[in-house]
């Protein structure tokens, strides 16, 4: 079913209305619409042959412009804006394809709402082999929606960045213009229209419009070419008939003007010359020549200047900068200049005539004679040496504030006020500390860090200080990129340029977020420690250097009864105890002089009511700043204590007394019987044995064996005497001037004969040392001990080294046996009397020799060392002064 128009509907209602004249009404109707129906069609035709006519016009026109100029970027600026107007899109351009694929748009005219393509060149991936090849061939493209499926969504996207919602391209095509035969198409561009406002469906009249133009364009361009082909030919026509004129102007005066040019060089090169010699002479750098041999035939006054040596000095000899110096980079100077060539510059260290470092930039170009014949070589030397100092002085500075641990910010001088001077500069301890990287701060200003923390009143003093341009330190809260708080302490100052023109603010920030920690941990420190001191039951005091009481704290008066500020002022020496000042003085002093040593000092101090406390105190230098030294004496009441130490000393000595006096009789019942029995048993047999007494050999044997345990009681006795002289102070010392060799030989010989049967004794002796001062009775105590113990406790036919060193001034004797050794909790006691080792078994011993050879030893100022491990022997190491000492000791 078919609809009715609307004049069939309106012609059937007013009948209906009318209901009469019927038939005269559907007549009049249907002429209506007969005539509505013609004014429709004649105005469509009307439009369309207007359309055409605008299109001939505007072909007519462009071919008219293309006539009449041959500037073909007139042309397509003409083509594009008459296009825009005329089709009314939003974007007309030329877009021209470079022969790397790639491709600009070349003239565009542009709604200034959307944004411009003009100058932009794009790569080659933005137009595909295959459309090009499509537009090659004639092909073009309309898209009306770019949204459309058919479109690829690369290309929409790449269309989207412009605003583009729908296009309209049709290729400009060339010709390779060679032999008939030879013609090839190619695409030299693109003409193309771009709707951007709204979705367009493009008409066939626009696009073959588009075509016309695109043909008119190729026409242009072909039009241009060719008009600039035949500028470049006319050009090379004029340029070769003005050389062929020149040519046989020349050729006709060359003759004439033969000796005139002859004279003039002459003068010029005479000019040359003294021009050439007053430059060399007047060059600040070093210039001088060569020939082949090296030798010098030119020195300049700045050679003279730059290296000390004159031209007579240097003139026909070897070159005095480089010839001595195996420089391999100049040999290869030398070689490039032989064969024509001018080397590079070489930058070497060189010497001066008296003999100070140069650092120069050698340069060198071959010279040649009159014969164009390389005859030698010219070197022009500058003399970098402040240069590159400088340069080393820049680069230091430079790794100074790159590698600084303080933020550096270098920002512009102005403005002062809002927004604030832009930062150009921040080194990398500015991105550590911040948090923010350089390309986040760079442009904007340091008012980035600051915040809600940030002290006013101290950003108002820099502001202040700036419009001064003065220098000037503040310390504020800023704020990190994360939004963490930290101190900074900055300091600014400003930078002027040759002028004094001040063009810059350098401003260096630090951290102190630990020193503000550290400051209010130290308050509360202070105040924690101020309330332990003065609640404290030690007495604190604060000395000045002269012991004057610059603080005492209240404990004075729990312990001495003393009020704290009746003492402040006055010296603390004042109620010491005059035998104790000596030892207080000299504590004090220790603190000034050793304050990394702190001692302990005991001193009576006298109390309100007459009685005297002991204190203990520690004394310690305090430094509260560079000029101010103070000295901190820290005392207790020691008092009590010291009666109980001294109640517990009687007890230990006594305890001591009763272990020693246990260990007395049980060694000297055990060590006096046994001789005393030998004895007794041997007198016994003589008595009731007549035979024994008239045998010889029976007699003799048995005398031996009384003296032998008399011997021993009385050595026993000896030992037990000097132990008991020592300890009272009154073993006597008689050193004398002896041959320690010799004696020393002698009582090893005297070992060998007292103990035949049990080790072999070998005595050593290295250095040279003719005479010692030593006492000899002590000696051979010291010695016959030490080698008696060796013997006792070492095994059968062992071996004993016995040795003696001389050094500088000492003597070293040492004893090294194989025997059954000390253990190491035995050696913490081994000088005590009447101890012995737990693994002697039933050797027998007093455990006095050790303590005996110690009393001995110490006597002549020297030292004994032991080492010693158990099965392993033992080493004894007796270290004595040769020489004489001041005066005479004794114990």
């Amino acid at each position: 079913m078919t609809t009715p128009s609307p004049f069939g509907l309106l012609s059937f209602h007013l009948l209906s209305w009318a209901g009469v004249g019927v038939g005269v009404g559907i007549l009049a109707v249907f002429s209506l619409y007969y005539l509505l129906q013609q004014v429709t069609q004649r105005r469509t035709v009307e439009k369309v042959l207007r359309q055409q006519t605008e299109r001939e016009r505007l072909v007519n026109q462009i071919a008219h412009q293309i006539r009449r100029s041959l500037n073909l970027e007139d042309v397509l600026v003409t083509t594009v804006a008459e296009v825009k107007e005329f089709l009314h899109t939003d974007r007309v351009l030329i877009y021209r394809l470079w022969e790397d694929g790639t491709g600009s748009a070349m003239t565009e005219t542009v709604s200034p709402d959307y944004p411009t393509i003009l100058g932009r060149t794009f790569p080659a991936e933005v137009f595909p082999s295959e459309y090009h090849r499509a537009y090659t061939q004639g092909k073009t493209r309309a898209i009306t929606n770019i949204e459309q499926k058919e479109v690829i969504p690369c290309l929409a996207e790449f269309l989207k960045q412009f605003e583009v919602k729908a296009k309209l391209v049709v290729p400009i095509l060339q010709e390779f213009r060679g032999d008939e035969s030879d013609k090839e198409t190619y695409l030299w561009g693109l003409l193309i229209a771009h709707q951007c406002s709204h979705f367009r469906q493009w008409e066939a009249w626009e696009v073959e419009l588009m075509k016309q133009l695109a043909n008119q364009v190729a026409i242009a361009i072909q039009q241009s070419e060719l008009y600039e082909q035949l500028q470049r030919f006319n050009a090379e026509l004029e340029k070769r008939v003005q050389q062929r004129t020149r040519a046989l102007a020349r050729a006709n005066t060359s003759l004439q003007a033969e000796i005139v040019e002859r004279q003039r060089t002459e003068a010029a090169l005479r000019h040359t010359n003294q021009t050439l010699q007053s430059l060399i002479a007047a060059s600040p750098r070093a210039i001088f020549t060569l020939d082949l041999a090296d030798q010098v035939k030119l020195w300049n006054p700045a050679a003279e200047r730059m290296f000390g040596w004159t031209e007579a000095e240097v003139l026909d000899q070897p070159n005095p900068i480089m010839s001595k110096a195996a420089l391999e980079d100049y040999q290869a100077i030398r070689q490039a200049v032989a064969q024509g060539i001018t080397p590079s510059s070489l930058e070497v260290r060189r010497h001066r005539k008296d003999g100070s470092p140069i650092d120069i930039v050698f340069s060198a170009a071959p010279l040649r004679d009159s014969e164009g014949q390389i005859s030698g070589m010219v070197a022009v030397i500058a003399d970098v040496t402040e240069q590159k100092r400088q340069a080393e002085q820049v680069r230091l500075l430079q790794s100074v504030v790159v590698h600084s641990n303080d933020a550096v910010v270098i920002t512009e001088a102005a403005p002062i006020d809002e927004p604030g001077p832009r930062i150009l500069y921040v080194n990398e301890a500015f991105t550590h500390m911040t948090g923010y990287a350089p390309e986040e701060v760079i442009g904007k200003t340091p008012r980035i860090l600051q915040g809600a923390k940030t002290d006013r009143a101290e950003l108002a003093k820099l502001r202040a200080a700036l419009s001064r341009w003065e220098p000037t330190t503040v310390e504020v809260i800023n704020y990190r990129k994360d939004g963490s708080e930290f101190w900074v302490e900055f300091s600014v100052v400003p930078v002027a340029d040759k002028t004094g023109w001040y063009t810059h603010w350098i401003a260096v920030q630090r951290d102190i977020s630990e020193r503000k920690h550290s400051e209010q941990a130290l308050r509360r420190s202070e105040e924690r420690f101020r309330s332990l001191i003065e609640n404290a039951l030690d007495i604190i005091a604060i000395l000045d250097t002269d012991a004057t009481i610059h603080y005492i704290s209240p404990s004075v008066e729990k312990i001495l009864n003393y009020k704290a500020i009746d003492l402040i002022g006055k010296s603390f020496f004042e109620l010491i105890h005059p035998d104790d000042f000596v030892d207080i003085c000299h504590g004090i002093a220790n603190a000034v002089q050793n304050p990394e040593v702190a001692q302990i000092i005991e001193f009576r101090y006298q109390h309100q009511d007459g009685s005297w406390r002991t204190l203990e105190a520690i004394s310690q230098q305090c430094v509260y700043d560079a000029d101010l030294t103070r000295i901190v004496v820290n005392s207790r009441d020691i008092t009590e204590r010291k009666r109980l130490e001294e109640v517990r000393l009687a007890l230990e000595r006594e305890k001591e007394l009763s272990i020693l006096k246990n260990r007395f009789f049980s060694m000297a019942s055990h060590e006096f019987r046994t001789p005393l029995s030998t004895a007794l048993a041997a007198a016994q047999l003589l008595q009731k044995s007549p035979h024994t007494w008239e045998d010889p050999e029976k007699r003799s044997r048995n005398l031996v064996r009384i003296q032998e345990s008399v011997k021993t009681m009385v050595q026993l006795l000896d030992d037990i005497l000097t132990i008991n002289r020592a300890e009272a102070g009154k073993l006597e010392f008689n050193p004398q001037w002896l041959d320690l060799e010799k004696f020393c030989r002698q009582f090893a010989e005297e070992i060998r004969l007292s103990h035949r049967t049990r080790c072999t004794l070998t005595f050593t002796c290295d250095g040279r040392w003719t005479q010692a001062f030593l006492d000899q009775k002590l000696l051979r105590s010291i010695l016959g001990n030490l080698l008696s113990n060796a013997m006792k406790y070492s095994p059968e036919a062992s071996q004993i080294q016995f040795s003696l060193h001389f050094a500088e001034k000492i003597a070293q004797l040492q004893i090294q046996d194989q025997g059954i050794g000390i253990s190491d909790k035995d050696q913490r006691q081994l000088f005590e009397p009447f101890h012995r080792g737990s693994n002697v078994r039933n050797i027998p011993g007093t455990g006095l020799g050790l303590a005996v050879v110690k009393k001995c030893v110490d006597l002549h100022n020297g030292t004994i060392a032991l080492c010693s491990s158990v099965g392993q022997g033992t080493t004894v190491t007796v270290t004595l002064p040769l020489s004489a000492p001041n005066e005479s000791a004794s114990l």
